[in-house]
């Protein structure tokens, strides 16, 4: 008869801390807080009537070498009940199926440039789309010693927030949401530019996935500065750390990491 045990924390292929939970944060924290080359841009359509969809994804080389990489795409659904027999019932974030498949696509992007991948996907009956989401990562296809692969960056949108895709969207989006400073002391600021009217959302997590503040509004048309100034929702200094941050339009999602001196 096998043995269930509580899961180990795998981080960088390897075993690490064990039962000692305290001990798993301050790893993530010092991982995350190294630089990504990648600025992912995510948007896409969904038909929940049949199921069917497309998700687009960019990928920002925002490094001053050439990234050769590979991508995959994968749906995810949450809140999945299995009686598993080491007590534990519900299951998040569970792999239903790659796009296309697990091999991905190798990509090469020259330094300041990018590249677009678009993926057809089918959400089946019996998955709950309400808790479904696709996600993309770019990752050094290099072996490290320890037998992993280095992931440069990551993105997740969920895929009931899919919106029509427009004509041309690509060229009508933001090429990105500038971060400055980062790593910061008392503020940032999120600089971007959007069509005319179109309503923005800023959501800042912390590493446990507490949103931590929240910023919106309506593009003016032009360049746009939103100023965060490391404050809570209840006005108060947050602590120094990394945090995440989720920048939504009508259209499509960006997601990065900000670190707090």
């Amino acid at each position: 008869m096998g043995m269930y045990l509580t899961p180990w924390l795998w981080f960088d292929g390897n075993q690490h801390g064990g039962f000692d939970y305290t001990q798993w944060e301050p790893m993530i924290v010092a991982r995350m807080s190294q630089p990504s080359p990648v600025t992912i841009t995510m948007w896409g359509d969904y038909n929940a009537g049949n199921g069917t969809g497309t998700i687009n994804a960019r990928f920002q080389n925002d490094s001053s070498a050439t990234i050769n990489g590979r991508v995959l795409f994968v749906i995810t659904e949450d809140s999945i009940y299995y009686d598993a027999p080491n007590g534990v019932q519900w299951h998040s974030h569970v792999p239903k199926i790659y796009l296309p498949d697990y091999n991905g696509e190798t990509v090469s992007i020259p330094s300041g440039g990018f590249v677009t991948l678009t993926r057809p996907f089918t959400i089946q009956p019996e998955w709950d789309e309400d808790y479904c989401k696709i996600l993309t990562w770019i990752q050094d296809d290099n072996m490290q010693p320890d037998s992993t692969k280095e992931i440069w960056q990551g993105g997740m949108k969920r895929v009931k927030d899919l919106s029509i895709e427009e004509e041309n969207l690509e060229q009508s989006v933001i090429d990105k949401v500038i971060l400055m400073p980062n790593p910061c002391v008392d503020g940032t600021s999120f600089s971007f530019n959007l069509p005319e009217g179109m309503q923005y959302r800023i959501a800042i997590f912390d590493v446990a996935g507490r949103c931590v503040s929240r910023l919106e509004g309506e593009s003016s048309g032009k360049q746009e500065s939103i100023m965060w100034r490391c404050k809570d929702g209840a006005g108060s200094l947050i602590s120094s750390g990394v945090y995440f941050y989720c920048f939504e339009s009508d259209d499509f999602s960006v997601t990065g990491k900000v670190v707090v001196r």
